[in-house]
């Protein structure tokens, strides 16, 4: 499915930049000509610049994130690890440093940078237009909604991942882990498991985080601040040698 919806978003990015970049060729022949009927003012250009720049930046992200799904869909490379994994890790998930992970996940994706680009299109065409605002929200009033969603969203999400956080009790909790070859324990005041690494489909790692994802949208988080250097380079080869997607 991966794979699928990565080769689907190559082609329509790819369609929609040549059709784009054909538009230009045909458009930039009458605007250089000296009889052209064409006026706009420097504003109006500085527009049209930065709209024309902004569509072909917003295309060629789409096609290398699809370019990027697709590489990620090939055979997972097994690297043999023969030394014996034995790693002891103690600690607590700060809101701050969960706050800013599921945060970060939720609007780099390019749906997100992609409202925004168009809403960054749009204030510049309000900004440089010469037509009234209520004009502007008789005939875009779709942007709107847009901007409003834009604005919202952040601010609901920052509630919800609040509301997660204390409503969990293992946030709350100084967890032991104990990372073996065959398997990751973990124990706190409430909770003991032991999950083998087979249980996992997906490795991903942040900037402050390993997250083991057993499931599409649930993961268990690691903390970086938990591994000493060694301990953290240990895991990073030991990953290499598990089946499943590394990020």
């Amino acid at each position: 499915m991966r794979k699928f919806t990565g080769w689907l978003i190559i082609v329509l990015c790819s369609i929609f930049l040549l059709m784009f970049v054909i538009v230009l060729i045909t458009m930039i022949p009458g605007l250089s000509k000296s009889n052209s009927n064409v006026h706009m003012s420097a504003s109006e250009i500085i527009s049209s610049v930065f709209g024309f720049g902004l569509v072909i930046l917003l295309l060629v992200f789409g096609l290398t994130n699809g370019i990027k799904r697709v590489k990620n869909d090939k055979a997972i490379d097994i690297v043999d690890y023969t030394e014996k994994l034995s790693i002891s890790l103690t600690g607590q998930i700060a809101y701050k440093d969960y706050r800013n992970l599921i945060f970060g996940l939720s609007y780099k994706k390019p749906i997100y940078l992609v409202l925004l680009g168009i809403l960054f299109l749009f204030t510049l065409t309000l900004l440089t237009s010469k037509g009234n605002a209520q004009n502007h929200f008789d005939s875009n009033y779709f942007i709107f909604i847009i901007l409003g969603f834009v604005i919202v969203s952040p601010i609901f999400t920052l509630y919800q991942i609040k509301k997660i956080y204390k409503s969990s009790k293992i946030f709350y909790e100084h967890l032991d882990y104990f990372l073996t070859n065959e398997s990751i324990q973990i124990k706190g005041e409430t909770v003991e498991s032991i999950q083998k690494w087979t249980h996992f489909f997906k490795i991903k790692e942040t900037k402050k985080f390993f997250m083991l994802y057993h499931g599409e949208m649930v993961a268990i988080l690691l903390d970086k601040k938990m591994f000493n250097v060694s301990d953290k380079e240990e895991f990073r080869r030991f990953i290499k040698s598990l089946k499943v997607i590394r990020e």
